[in-house]
């Protein structure tokens, strides 16, 4: 029996992509959505058993919202739904994903995202560094730091979100 023997080419992340800005992506924040991702976060089997604001209107202007909030780490779900998904960042950035790590994600919000909200998400490489040395199996790393920069409808400043990604 004849073996195969196949050489994978070495691919980290391409470092000429700093500064890079993705194009920007539009999406809509819909009500079913923010409960189906509550319901996931919270290990539930539905939507009935979450938080009342998550899934309920009413709900959610007794609690102060326009409208039917999102959880606080909703916006990690963006990326699989805008600009080509996670393959659409990966590729953007040059980057083998059987290396990825997703390593961290950071929110800063300016103001509430309900259901309803018409979001624009504009993207950036704004860091790309080495740790550790190549020649130390093991030990070595390549990070790239990804901004973005997420606008309503009335053209305001949402969130702000750094998202980590390192390729061993």
């Amino acid at each position: 029996m004849a073996h195969a023997i196949i050489l994978a080419e070495v691919f980290m992340a391409d470092k000429s992509k700093l500064g890079m800005e993705f194009p920007p992506y539009s999406l809509r924040i819909e009500k079913n959505k923010i409960a189906e991702f509550a319901a996931a976060v919270a290990q539930k089997d539905d939507t009935e058993q979450i938080k009342k604001s998550y899934r309920d209107e009413e709900a959610a202007k007794k609690a102060g919202y326009e409208n039917i909030p999102i959880p606080p780490t909703f916006p990690t779900s963006f990326v699989f739904w805008t600009g080509g998904g996670l393959m659409g960042t990966v590729n953007g950035v040059g980057a083998d994903l059987i290396k990825l790590l997703h390593s961290e994600e950071e929110y800063e919000y300016f103001a509430p995202i309900c259901a309803g909200d018409v979001l624009t998400r504009k993207m950036k490489v704004i860091e790309m560094y080495e740790r550790g040395k190549k020649e130390r199996k093991g030990w070595y790393a390549e990070i790239t730091v990804l901004q973005t920069d997420v606008t309503n409808q009335r053209g305001e400043l949402v969130l702000r979100a750094r998202t980590t990604f390192i390729e061993k």
